[in-house]
């Protein structure tokens, strides 16, 4: 029976490490396009800030209040750009975690087959706390990859995505406005 489904799960494992290897270097194009917008807002809520205050001498609530506006956006593209890293790492995370569970239920079936039959210890039920203990991280660290697929997912995050985006780039010619005309 397992080697009737070791072709399957292999082809399995193969149609999805094609489909990484496809969409990694789109996502990660994505990531960095998408960090240089972000460096982008944070230079120009900086220099809306000191335009405001210093060259305008407008009060301090008054800028940041701007500044603060203008900072959602960003904020906003940050959260993208951190679910796009985070996914650059999910085909790692789940195959370690396949690799662990496979291995330890190799583990378990040779014991049994061979009639190792594990007492239940001090020792042994260390050992499974550790192991479960190990799972778990590994599992936070796919949730957290889930977590922000889900950003991704959801149509909502997406139009605000696209809204951020243009956001920033009209922020930017304002900004370049302000910096040449309304001295």
């Amino acid at each position: 029976m397992d080697n009737q489904q070791n072709p399957f799960v292999e082809s399995q494992a193969q149609k999805i490490s094609n489909l990484t290897s496809r969409l990694l270097p789109i996502v990660d194009g994505l990531t960095a396009k998408i960090r240089l917008i972000c460096i982008m807002g944070l230079l120009v809520t900086l220099w809306l800030v000191v335009w405001f205050f210093w060259l305008k001498h407008y009060a301090w609530w008054l800028a940041a209040t701007a500044g603060t506006i203008a900072l959602i956006p960003t904020l906003i593209l940050a959260r993208f750009w951190w679910a796009l890293a985070e996914l650059k790492n999910l085909p790692d995370i789940a195959g370690q975690m396949v690799g662990d569970a496979k291995s330890e239920l190799r583990e378990s079936v040779q014991n049994l087959r061979a009639g190792k039959v594990p007492k239940l210890g001090l020792l042994s039920a260390g050992k499974g706390l550790w192991s479960v203990g190990s799972m778990v991280v590994e599992l936070r660290e796919l949730a957290g990859s889930y977590l922000s697929i889900a950003t991704l997912a959801n149509p909502f995050m997406l139009v605000l995505g696209v809204i951020s985006v243009f956001s920033v780039l009209g922020l930017l010619i304002i900004s370049i406005g302000l910096a040449f005309f309304a001295f």
